[in-house]
């Protein structure tokens, strides 16, 4: 096949010459073989050009500034430090508590350590990253409130790109690199992932950390690195919350029990990677808690062996799949399910499953908890998409039968009209034939029927051009097998060219072709004809758009995705409990202006920051909430006890006016009533008032207020 005609859609792949077929032949004459792209997929990073070509028509901005893998991270970290900046609210207190409030004690030198930290169930790991960043700013003289506020989550921001970027190889290794733009724009546009991702928690460092270990999991059937990749990544992740072993127990079963060879081999860098990872992080931990502290151990007990987490609150078994999972997947639920049920593959599906049941077993349940099989729901969301731009399986048939019908419907009915006009107009016009011609002559010049025999679509010239529009669609024009099978058959123009060169008919070469004969025809018969032309081709066209109607399926359907999840991301990440988070900006310039500022967090606990986000060494105090460790009987945490009877409370814990009274409380406005003979007493007032929520449940109002004295 000549180089100029080859297509220019066909797929060229390098030859590269084979490590194996090199030692066998040890000359210049080496054996060749075909790498394919899954082959060659850690190699040839990069030269992988345009990630998201062909991406639809919505997102050719993101074709514009992502060009190549390398970008496609830069573009990543550019949206995710967007993501990052545009988090003006509060999810759970361990997001300040247990990361960023740890590494300011360890830094500065104060700060508030929750009961788990006296109990070694937390790990010095992940604070230790915030740690350094915050020593680092700490010699530069960089410790401004700010500075210490949103440098740790542009840090996590970095860690969710890097995520994101794993999620579309790991797509891209399982798939194909459309399924990977399909399941990344998926990924961009999860309301929860905008939400959770670049906040410092526990789980979201937990999910990239998972994330890029199924990327470099020994799947079967493709090319895979070493082992100690993967195990060290999910070593890392449990180190930073043991319960990620949920998800990679059966995940690491699995890898041994398809190993075919190499065995041993495996179970050396099963040992090799775990006891690695357990010997630093008893280092890590065994410095800062200044005594050896198994963490992983006292988490699961703690948490899953115990179940001491439902002093916090207990959901019924089903909440997760009731409720926990369809609110964080929203409606990306509709892919979802449609790509689980068209895909072969199911294995992550199955991963999903367990780890969703195995946490269901326990009694405690939030939403961050099953954050780390979000990004496999995505991947199902872009294999689902990807099919939809696929051809129509037998709508190429149906299209087909439709065309022919059309062309010989349409033909007929220009041909007819064709003849009819020559003759009304009088044209002059004759096809000239010797010997058989005599009858088409005939019945031109006196408008009678033509013989039998005779079909006057193939006399004349006009009718051979719409032929010619269906041979570029690659369709057939010959005559449907219904009219092929009818009583009254129509012999074709070829078929009856060669009947009258069989009787010695010989047919006139210099026939004008049918724009030379137009030309003679008057304008009106002309426009009437391009109308008619017209029509035929809108009809030829909407038949053949039917082959792209799935892609713009796929294409509505990611609009709808947008729209759906973009106003719920903003709402959460910009409004909804942002009023704990603007106060502390509050107090922080009150404490600069008076010396003599102590406050009082008359609020559930752990609502809001502390030292980590004011960075002024005042005197604070919350109502704690410690779960009975010791075993107490009636036991009654300071937070519970507080709101069985708050002005009781304020009245034993201020009895006069000569008590060390703070000078600012901080509470939800749902309390002020309750309160208020308290507020009266000691001559507080009105100093601030932030909006927190449209939402207010139980203790949580919807403002909170400053009260000072």
């Amino acid at each position: 096949m000549p180089r100029e005609s080859k297509s220019a859609a066909t797929i060229r792949r390098r030859r590269v010459r084979s490590p194996r077929a090199e030692d066998k032949a040890g000359g210049p004459n080496k054996k060749l073989t075909l790498v394919s792209s899954e082959d060659e997929l850690e190699s040839k990073d990069e030269e992988m050009e345009f990630p998201f070509q062909n991406v639809p028509r919505e997102v050719s901005m993101i074709h514009k500034v992502i060009m190549s893998r390398k970008t496609l991270f830069s573009g990543l970290l550019a949206f995710r430090v967007f993501n990052a900046l545009m988090i003006q609210t509060a999810f759970v207190p361990d997001e300040y508590w247990q990361s960023l409030e740890v590494a300011h004690n360890m830094v500065f030198g104060y700060g508030h350590l929750t009961w788990e930290w006296r109990q070694g169930l937390r790990g010095y790991a992940y604070p230790l990253v915030f740690s350094v960043l915050y020593k680092i700013m700490a010699i530069l003289h960089l410790d401004h409130r700010v500075l210490l506020i949103k440098l740790p989550h542009l840090l996590q921001a970095g860690f969710a790109a890097t995520g994101d970027y794993y999620l579309y190889k790991l797509s891209n290794k399982l798939s194909d690199q459309r399924t990977a733009q399909w399941t990344l724009l998926c990924q961009l546009t999860s309301w929860f992932t905008f939400y959770c991702c670049t906040r410092t928690l526990t789980n979201s460092m937990e999910t990239v950390l998972s994330t890029a270990a199924l990327y470099y999991f020994p799947w079967p059937g493709r090319v895979n690195k070493a082992s100690w990749k993967y195990l060290a990544l999910v070593a890392a992740a449990i180190i930073v919350r043991p319960t990620a072993a949920v998800m990679w127990l059966p995940l690491c079963l699995w890898h041994l029990s398809v190993q075919t060879e190499g065995t041993m081999k495996t179970i050396k860098a099963f040992l090799t990677v775990g006891i690695s990872a357990l010997a630093i992080s008893l280092l890590i931990d065994g410095n800062f808690y200044g005594r050896w502290v198994f963490v992983q151990y006292n988490f699961l007990e703690f948490n899953v062996l115990r179940d001491m987490g439902t002093f916090y609150g207990s959901h019924p078994w089903h909440w997760y799949f009731t409720q926990g999972f369809p609110v964080i997947i929203a409606t990306h639920m509709l892919p979802l399910v449609l790509g689980v049920w068209k895909d072969r593959e199911k294995t992550l599906f199955y991963v999903m499953l367990w780890t969703i049941s195995v946490y269901s077993l326990l009694g405690h349940k939030e939403f961050r908890f099953i954050y780390p099989v979000l990004p496999i729901a995505m991947h199902y969301c872009g294999r689902y998409l990807h099919q939809l731009c696929l051809p129509v399986p037998g709508s190429k048939n149906k299209l087909h039968k439709k065309l022919k019908s059309t062309n010989k419907d349409v033909g007929e009915m220009q041909s007819d009209t064709q003849c009819n006009e020559l003759t009304a107009e009088g044209a002059g016009r004759q096809l000239k034939h010797r010997n058989t011609g005599d009858d088409v002559e005939e019945h031109i010049r006196t408008d009678e029927e033509p013989k039998a025999g005779v079909n006057l679509h193939s006399q004349v010239p006009c009718a051979g051009s719409n032929t010619a529009k269906y041979e570029d669609t690659g369709y057939s024009s010959k005559t449907s097998d219904d009219d092929e099978t009818s009583g009254n058959k129509t012999p074709s123009a070829d078929k009856v060219i060669s009947q009258r060169h069989s009787e010695g008919a010989e047919v006139n070469t210099d026939i004008e072709t049918c724009d030379q004969k137009t030309t003679n025809i008057p304008e009106n018969i002309q426009e009437k004809q391009r109308g008619k032309d017209a029509s035929f081709r809108n009809v030829e066209n909407k038949l053949d758009g039917k082959k792209r109607t799935r892609a713009h399926v796929a294409r509505w359907l990611m609009l709808f995705l947008v729209l759906t999840n973009l106003p719920i991301a903003l709402y959460t990440s910009l409004i909804h409990q942002r009023g704990t988070i603007d106060v502390m900006k509050y107090l922080y310039d009150t404490s600069r202006r008076r010396d003599d500022v102590t406050v009082l967090f008359l609020m559930p606990c752990h609502s809001t920051p502390y030292y980590s986000y004011l960075h002024r060494n005042i005197t604070m105090r919350f109502l704690t909430c410690e779960p009975n460790l010791d075993q107490l009987p009636k036991y009654v945490d300071e937070a519970d006890h507080f709101y069985t009877a708050p002005q009781q409370w304020l009245n034993t814990t201020f009895p006069d006016t000569n008590s060390t009274v703070p000078s600012h409380l901080v509470m939800f406005n749902a309390l002020q009533s309750e309160i208020q003979n308290f507020l009266d007493k000691f001559n507080y007032h009105d100093c601030a008032k932030f909006f927190h929520t449209h939402i207010p449940e139980g203790r949580v109002g919807s403002h909170v207020y400053v009260k000072c004295r």
